[in-house]
Protein backbone atom coordinates (compact mmCIF):
# COMPACT_ATOMS: atom_id res chain seq x y z
CA UNK A 1 0.00 0.00 0.00
CA UNK A 2 1.81 3.48 -0.93
CA UNK A 3 1.79 6.04 2.04
CA UNK A 4 1.28 9.77 2.30
CA UNK A 5 4.15 11.06 0.82
CA UNK A 6 7.01 11.93 3.35
CA UNK A 7 9.23 15.06 1.88
CA UNK A 8 13.34 15.61 2.11
CA UNK A 9 14.78 19.01 1.84
CA UNK A 10 15.63 20.02 -1.58
CA UNK A 11 18.18 22.88 -1.70
CA UNK A 12 21.78 23.70 -3.14
CA UNK A 13 25.50 22.85 -1.71
CA UNK A 14 26.08 26.21 -0.70
CA UNK A 15 22.60 26.79 1.27
CA UNK A 16 23.07 23.13 2.80
CA UNK A 17 26.56 24.24 4.45
CA UNK A 18 24.40 27.08 5.88
CA UNK A 19 21.83 25.11 7.13
CA UNK A 20 24.19 22.56 8.88
CA UNK A 21 26.07 25.94 10.49
CA UNK A 22 22.70 26.48 11.72
CA UNK A 23 22.77 23.16 13.87
CA UNK A 24 20.39 21.60 10.80
CA UNK A 25 20.78 17.96 8.90
CA UNK A 26 19.48 18.51 5.82
CA UNK A 27 18.40 15.20 4.59
CA UNK A 28 19.09 15.46 0.70
CA UNK A 29 21.25 18.03 -1.07
CA UNK A 30 20.34 18.60 -4.70
CA UNK A 31 22.58 20.55 -6.35
CA UNK A 32 20.99 22.82 -9.49
CA UNK A 33 20.69 20.41 -11.94
CA UNK A 34 20.59 23.95 -14.97
CA UNK A 35 23.97 26.47 -15.00
CA UNK A 36 20.98 28.77 -16.17
CA UNK A 37 19.20 30.36 -13.03
CA UNK A 38 15.70 29.51 -12.34
CA UNK A 39 13.63 32.69 -14.02
CA UNK A 40 9.87 31.85 -12.25
CA UNK A 41 8.10 29.66 -10.20
CA UNK A 42 4.89 27.70 -11.37
CA UNK A 43 2.17 26.88 -8.35
CA UNK A 44 2.54 23.35 -7.54
CA UNK A 45 -0.27 23.10 -4.57
CA UNK A 46 -2.19 20.60 -6.96
CA UNK A 47 0.63 18.37 -8.40
CA UNK A 48 0.64 14.67 -7.81
CA UNK A 49 3.71 12.70 -6.08
CA UNK A 50 4.86 9.73 -7.03
CA UNK A 51 6.42 8.06 -4.35
CA UNK A 52 9.54 6.17 -4.41
CA UNK A 53 8.35 2.89 -3.41
CA UNK A 54 5.76 3.57 -6.35
CA UNK A 55 8.77 3.89 -8.77
CA UNK A 56 11.17 1.08 -7.01
CA UNK A 57 12.71 2.95 -5.06
CA UNK A 58 14.32 5.58 -7.90
CA UNK A 59 12.58 9.01 -7.48
CA UNK A 60 10.35 10.78 -5.43
CA UNK A 61 8.15 12.78 -8.45
CA UNK A 62 5.82 15.73 -8.57
CA UNK A 63 3.80 15.90 -11.78
CA UNK A 64 1.26 18.58 -12.92
CA UNK A 65 -2.16 16.49 -13.52
CA UNK A 66 -2.81 18.95 -16.28
CA UNK A 67 -0.42 20.80 -19.60
CA UNK A 68 1.27 23.65 -19.09
CA UNK A 69 -0.87 26.55 -19.37
CA UNK A 70 -0.55 30.49 -19.14
CA UNK A 71 0.56 32.22 -16.29
CA UNK A 72 2.84 35.67 -14.96
CA UNK A 73 5.53 32.70 -14.66
CA UNK A 74 4.99 31.23 -17.82
CA UNK A 75 5.15 34.43 -19.58
CA UNK A 76 8.09 35.78 -17.62
CA UNK A 77 10.35 32.46 -18.70
CA UNK A 78 9.18 32.46 -21.58
CA UNK A 79 10.02 36.29 -22.48
CA UNK A 80 13.46 35.74 -21.18
CA UNK A 81 14.06 32.67 -22.93
CA UNK A 82 12.61 34.83 -26.66
CA UNK A 83 10.04 32.22 -26.57
CA UNK A 84 7.19 33.67 -28.50
CA UNK A 85 4.64 31.30 -28.03
CA UNK A 86 3.37 30.94 -24.28
CA UNK A 87 -0.49 31.87 -24.61
CA UNK A 88 -3.04 29.40 -24.26
CA UNK A 89 -4.20 27.66 -28.01
CA UNK A 90 -5.80 24.66 -26.88
CA UNK A 91 -8.57 23.12 -24.21
CA UNK A 92 -8.91 19.78 -23.01
CA UNK A 93 -11.03 17.41 -21.60
CA UNK A 94 -11.89 18.75 -18.96
CA UNK A 95 -11.73 21.99 -20.20
CA UNK A 96 -8.77 23.24 -18.81
CA UNK A 97 -6.76 25.68 -21.35
CA UNK A 98 -3.32 25.02 -22.29
CA UNK A 99 -0.53 25.77 -24.26
CA UNK A 100 0.57 24.66 -27.56
CA UNK A 101 2.57 25.50 -30.65
CA UNK A 102 5.62 25.20 -28.94
CA UNK A 103 7.99 22.63 -30.88
CA UNK A 104 10.26 19.94 -28.52
CA UNK A 105 12.91 22.17 -27.58
CA UNK A 106 10.63 24.78 -26.56
CA UNK A 107 8.97 22.83 -24.41
CA UNK A 108 11.28 21.15 -22.34
CA UNK A 109 13.01 24.84 -22.38
CA UNK A 110 10.26 26.66 -21.08
CA UNK A 111 9.77 23.83 -18.12
CA UNK A 112 13.54 23.92 -17.17
CA UNK A 113 13.34 28.11 -16.95
CA UNK A 114 10.06 27.62 -14.49
CA UNK A 115 12.44 24.90 -12.40
CA UNK A 116 10.36 21.90 -13.44
CA UNK A 117 11.40 18.98 -16.04
CA UNK A 118 9.64 17.38 -18.97
CA UNK A 119 8.35 13.79 -17.84
CA UNK A 120 10.91 11.55 -19.45
CA UNK A 121 8.51 8.25 -21.00
CA UNK A 122 9.81 6.52 -17.90
CA UNK A 123 8.55 8.88 -15.46
CA UNK A 124 5.62 9.09 -17.59
CA UNK A 125 4.15 5.60 -18.05
CA UNK A 126 4.84 5.47 -14.09
CA UNK A 127 2.84 8.34 -13.72
CA UNK A 128 -0.22 7.01 -15.85
CA UNK A 129 0.03 3.65 -14.13
CA UNK A 130 -0.32 5.58 -10.79
CA UNK A 131 -3.93 7.33 -12.08
CA UNK A 132 -4.87 4.26 -13.59
CA UNK A 133 -3.93 2.13 -10.11
CA UNK A 134 -5.88 5.13 -7.98
CA UNK A 135 -8.71 4.86 -10.36
CA UNK A 136 -9.27 1.40 -10.94
CA UNK A 137 -7.68 -0.83 -8.39
CA UNK A 138 -8.06 1.42 -5.12
CA UNK A 139 -4.10 2.60 -4.49
CA UNK A 140 -3.94 5.62 -2.76
CA UNK A 141 -2.79 8.85 -4.78
CA UNK A 142 -1.94 12.41 -2.66
CA UNK A 143 -1.30 15.96 -4.17
CA UNK A 144 2.12 18.07 -2.75
CA UNK A 145 0.37 18.88 0.11
CA UNK A 146 -0.65 15.14 1.11
CA UNK A 147 -4.39 15.16 0.41
CA UNK A 148 -5.81 11.97 -0.81
CA UNK A 149 -7.28 12.32 -4.22
CA UNK A 150 -10.92 10.68 -4.88
CA UNK A 151 -10.78 8.29 -7.06
CA UNK A 152 -13.17 9.92 -9.54
CA UNK A 153 -10.85 12.83 -9.93
CA UNK A 154 -7.70 10.73 -11.10
CA UNK A 155 -10.36 8.80 -13.37
CA UNK A 156 -10.78 12.21 -15.29
CA UNK A 157 -7.26 12.99 -14.92
CA UNK A 158 -6.02 9.44 -16.24
CA UNK A 159 -8.98 9.84 -19.35
CA UNK A 160 -7.73 13.22 -20.47
CA UNK A 161 -4.27 12.08 -21.12
CA UNK A 162 -5.34 8.50 -22.76
CA UNK A 163 -9.14 8.07 -23.42
CA UNK A 164 -9.98 8.09 -27.20
CA UNK A 165 -12.42 11.40 -27.43
CA UNK A 166 -12.50 15.10 -28.55
CA UNK A 167 -11.32 17.10 -28.37
CA UNK A 168 -7.55 16.63 -29.36
CA UNK A 169 -4.76 16.47 -26.50
CA UNK A 170 -0.73 16.07 -27.29
CA UNK A 171 2.00 16.19 -25.04
CA UNK A 172 5.79 15.92 -25.43
CA UNK A 173 8.25 14.06 -23.58
CA UNK A 174 11.90 14.16 -22.37
CA UNK A 175 13.44 11.42 -25.10
CA UNK A 176 15.08 12.20 -27.55
CA UNK A 177 16.59 8.93 -29.73
CA UNK A 178 19.59 9.00 -31.56
CA UNK A 179 21.89 6.20 -33.84
CA UNK A 180 25.53 5.68 -32.91
CA UNK A 181 27.38 3.53 -34.70
CA UNK A 182 24.66 0.50 -35.02
CA UNK A 183 23.15 1.24 -31.77
CA UNK A 184 20.17 3.44 -30.83
CA UNK A 185 20.30 5.47 -28.05
CA UNK A 186 17.59 7.56 -25.91
CA UNK A 187 18.53 11.01 -24.05
CA UNK A 188 16.68 11.93 -21.53
CA UNK A 189 16.78 14.70 -18.18
CA UNK A 190 17.73 17.20 -20.29
CA UNK A 191 18.81 20.62 -18.40
CA UNK A 192 19.71 23.98 -19.74
CA UNK A 193 23.15 24.72 -19.90
CA UNK A 194 25.10 27.98 -19.85
CA UNK A 195 23.87 29.33 -23.33
CA UNK A 196 20.25 28.45 -22.43
CA UNK A 197 20.19 25.16 -24.47
CA UNK A 198 19.09 21.61 -24.04
CA UNK A 199 22.30 18.96 -22.35
CA UNK A 200 20.70 15.59 -21.86
CA UNK A 201 22.41 14.60 -18.43
CA UNK A 202 21.45 10.53 -19.28
CA UNK A 203 22.27 8.21 -22.26
CA UNK A 204 21.40 4.65 -22.26
CA UNK A 205 20.68 2.20 -25.10
CA UNK A 206 17.55 1.29 -25.70
CA UNK A 207 16.50 -1.75 -23.93
CA UNK A 208 17.00 -5.42 -25.82
CA UNK A 209 13.04 -5.64 -25.12
CA UNK A 210 11.76 -2.77 -26.59
CA UNK A 211 8.68 -3.09 -29.23
CA UNK A 212 10.91 -1.79 -32.66
CA UNK A 213 7.39 -2.40 -35.02
CA UNK A 214 4.96 0.09 -35.73
CA UNK A 215 1.83 -0.78 -34.48
CA UNK A 216 -1.06 1.15 -36.31
CA UNK A 217 -2.97 -0.17 -34.15
CA UNK A 218 -1.96 -3.01 -32.38
CA UNK A 219 -0.85 -2.33 -28.67
CA UNK A 220 -2.64 -2.13 -25.42
CA UNK A 221 -2.30 0.71 -23.59
CA UNK A 222 -3.02 -1.30 -20.32
CA UNK A 223 -0.35 -3.74 -20.78
CA UNK A 224 2.05 -0.64 -22.20
CA UNK A 225 2.07 1.60 -18.51
CA UNK A 226 1.53 -1.80 -16.40
CA UNK A 227 4.90 -3.64 -18.11
CA UNK A 228 7.31 -1.41 -20.07
CA UNK A 229 10.91 -1.27 -20.58
CA UNK A 230 13.14 0.14 -18.27
CA UNK A 231 12.66 3.15 -20.22
CA UNK A 232 9.03 3.27 -20.24
CA UNK A 233 8.68 2.05 -23.68
CA UNK A 234 6.66 -0.71 -24.93
CA UNK A 235 8.31 -4.40 -25.16
CA UNK A 236 8.43 -6.74 -27.53
CA UNK A 237 5.92 -9.22 -26.07
CA UNK A 238 3.55 -6.30 -25.58
CA UNK A 239 -0.21 -7.45 -25.69
CA UNK A 240 -2.85 -6.53 -28.70
CA UNK A 241 -4.64 -3.56 -28.13
CA UNK A 242 -6.19 -0.77 -29.96
CA UNK A 243 -3.18 2.13 -29.32
CA UNK A 244 -1.01 3.39 -31.93
CA UNK A 245 2.59 3.62 -32.05
CA UNK A 246 5.51 4.57 -33.91
CA UNK A 247 8.66 3.23 -33.22
CA UNK A 248 11.73 4.97 -32.16
CA UNK A 249 13.90 5.89 -35.67
CA UNK A 250 15.84 9.23 -35.65
CA UNK A 251 14.36 10.89 -38.89
CA UNK A 252 16.85 11.10 -42.04
CA UNK A 253 17.70 15.02 -41.21
CA UNK A 254 17.36 15.07 -37.61
CA UNK A 255 17.18 13.22 -34.55
CA UNK A 256 13.40 11.75 -33.42
CA UNK A 257 11.62 12.76 -30.00
CA UNK A 258 8.52 11.42 -28.05
CA UNK A 259 5.15 12.39 -27.97
CA UNK A 260 1.92 10.85 -27.28
CA UNK A 261 -1.76 12.18 -28.28
CA UNK A 262 -5.54 11.36 -27.88
CA UNK A 263 -8.65 11.88 -29.71
CA UNK A 264 -11.66 10.48 -30.85
CA UNK A 265 -10.11 8.96 -33.87
CA UNK A 266 -7.41 6.83 -31.36
CA UNK A 267 -4.85 6.95 -28.97
CA UNK A 268 -1.20 7.35 -30.19
CA UNK A 269 2.41 6.91 -28.55
CA UNK A 270 4.93 8.10 -31.30
CA UNK A 271 8.66 8.11 -30.87
CA UNK A 272 9.36 8.89 -34.50
CA UNK A 273 8.25 12.40 -34.09
CA UNK A 274 9.89 15.26 -35.34
CA UNK A 275 11.34 18.25 -32.81
CA UNK A 276 10.49 20.85 -35.25
CA UNK A 277 6.89 20.21 -35.34
CA UNK A 278 4.43 22.42 -33.78
CA UNK A 279 0.67 23.04 -33.75
CA UNK A 280 -1.71 24.30 -31.22
CA UNK A 281 -3.06 20.94 -29.56
CA UNK A 282 0.64 19.67 -28.85
CA UNK A 283 1.26 20.72 -25.35
CA UNK A 284 3.83 19.67 -22.35
CA UNK A 285 3.39 18.53 -18.79
CA UNK A 286 5.19 19.71 -15.88
CA UNK A 287 7.28 17.66 -13.64
CA UNK A 288 9.69 18.50 -10.60
CA UNK A 289 11.80 15.37 -8.98
CA UNK A 290 12.46 15.88 -5.02
CA UNK A 291 15.88 13.47 -5.03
Amino acid sequence: MIMAPSYKIETTPKKAEALRQLGFNPLEIQAEQSQVEQIAEPNRKNWIVIPQEFSGWKYILEVDPARLSHSPAVEKAANELKINNYKNTATDSLERDFIGNNNWQESLRLNLALGSKTPTLEESTTFGRLLFQGAKEGLKVYDVLGNQIDEKILEQYFNDIYQVKSPLREEWFDANFKTKGKKLYIHYNHALNCQGNLSPKNRKVLSKNTLMQNKTPGISLEDWLKNPTKQGLPTDRIQYGDAYYWAPAPLSNNNSVARLGAYSGGFNLDCDADPSNRNSDLGVRAAKRLN
